[in-house]
């Protein structure tokens, strides 16, 4: 069920002429009173009707968001009649759940925001800077899931923008019935028994379904101009998103599903990040859906996805130091032999504010080190690229940090390259 329409009338006022005639009055037949709204009915007509939209399917979204009966049922007659829609409150009442606020920021990190880029990092590090004796291990026990940051994550469902989670389209038939009806299948079984397993299964025939080439229907060909559909692609992974979402507030939001899930979040954003190209059919809002979406994704394991693309969108809303600490928060969570914390290093460099740009340098060139004298090593296919990016972050860590910096950048520089060529 999904519904962007201003407030409507439900019921008529009683006139002056209408209270003036008791039903008690001789000729005047009584009215036929209404029926009573029936839950068991209510749910039948939510699960025809609604659950399209709603990958709850039983309307546990709306009890938990608290959404009112008037604009239940305001939303709901845009589908069925007044009584059925009636009869559909009566029923999302008999639905236990949890109760939050219709406007609680799902996932907001540490529940509430801070104002400010400055503020972000006065409150994580306890002053605005890059703290000089930062080790590695301890910004690896850093949860970023607990860190208040300037990014206000979507709400469940915003009539007014598409910077919420509800997909304003259901799942289409292209992505439902591919290859026999996998993910149709996969989805009826999760809710038969809602297991981790079964919706991880959802979401893998979900996301094979939606980027598949075979697949004729396939919004989401991110890289094929002629085929791809932003504004499809945005709403199918919204509703796979919400599916998973409603998982924990169902069994408990602390649970980490693994990256082939929580990924789903991040495909979000990197729909509206590549919809900024379409100019035909713009996803709105492409930079504020490109960095909450993302981010959103990354909190819950820093170790995927290039730094690049979370960091850049927060880039662009003026947030440096998030991107900052994003880049160098997924270099100490990356697994061993990665060649990614090298990017993730010069991506840090490159993002840093200029007061930060020496400690930065410092720490992400000391922690390349650490992995290096560890005995860990890129490929040898891998290794010019990590080469290059470290004598990117020299070069640019040099040019950004005053003169007396420089050399100590310098000098733990050429350790890594030294020991790269080992």
């Amino acid at each position: 069920m999904r519904y962007r329409f201003l407030l409507v009338a439900l019921f008529g006022t009683i006139t002056g002429c209408d209270a003036a005639h008791s039903p008690s009055e001789p000729g005047l037949e009584q009215p036929t009173p209404a029926p009573k709204p029936d839950p068991a009915l209510g749910r039948v007509a939510f699960e025809n009707e609604c659950s399209t939209c709603h990958a709850s399917r039983d309307g546990y979204d709306l009890r938990t968001f608290g959404f009112s009966d008037t604009t239940i049922i305001r939303r709901a007659v845009a589908h069925v009649d007044t009584a059925t829609a009636h009869n559909i409150v009566a029923y999302i009442h008999t639905v236990p759940s949890l109760r939050l606020d219709e406007t609680t920021h799902l996932f907001q990190p540490g529940a509430t925001m801070v104002s400010s880029d400055v503020e972000f990092a006065t409150a994580l590090f306890g002053r605005d800077e890059w703290p000089a004796g930062l080790t590695t291990a301890q910004l690896a026990v850093i949860d970023p899931r607990t860190v208040r940051v300037a990014i206000r994550l979507p709400i469940w469902s915003d009539e007014g923008n598409n910077l919420d989670w509800m997909p304003d389209k259901p799942l289409p038939e292209g992505i439902l019935g591919y290859q026999g009806g996998l993910a149709a299948a996969a989805i009826a079984g999760y809710r038969a028994v809602p297991t981790s397993e079964n919706l991880t299964r959802a979401v893998m025939a979900l996301r094979n379904a939606d980027r598949a080439v075979a697949n004729p229907s396939a919004p989401c060909l991110l890289e094929d101009s002629q085929r791809v559909n932003y504004g499809a692609c945005f709403d199918v992974r919204r509703w796979t998103s919400t599916l998973v979402a409603l998982h924990l507030l169902r069994y408990g939001m602390d649970q980490n599903l693994g990256g082939s899930v929580h990924d789903v979040w991040w495909d979000v954003g990197n729909a509206a990040r590549k919809s900024r190209t379409d100019q035909s059919l713009p996803i709105a809002n492409p930079v504020e859906n490109w960095a909450n979406w993302m981010y959103l994704g990354w909190t819950f394991d820093p170790s995927q996805h290039a730094s690049v693309y979370t960091g850049g969108a927060l880039r662009q809303l003026g947030l440096v130091r998030h991107a900052t600490f994003i880049a160098m928060r997924s270099a100490v969570a990356r697994p061993r032999n990665s060649p990614s914390p090298y990017d993730d290093v010069a991506n840090a460099v490159n993002f840093s504010p200029v007061s930060w740009t020496p400690a930065v340098t410092l720490f992400g060139l000391r922690h390349l080190l650490e992995r290096l004298q560890a005995g860990e090593r890129p490929s040898k296919a891998q290794r010019a690229d990590a080469v290059a990016r470290v004598n990117s972050a020299i070069q640019l860590g040099s040019q950004k940090s005053p003169a007396a910096d420089r050399p100590a950048i310098q000098a733990i520089g050429q350790q890594v390259l030294s020991q790269l060529g080992q």
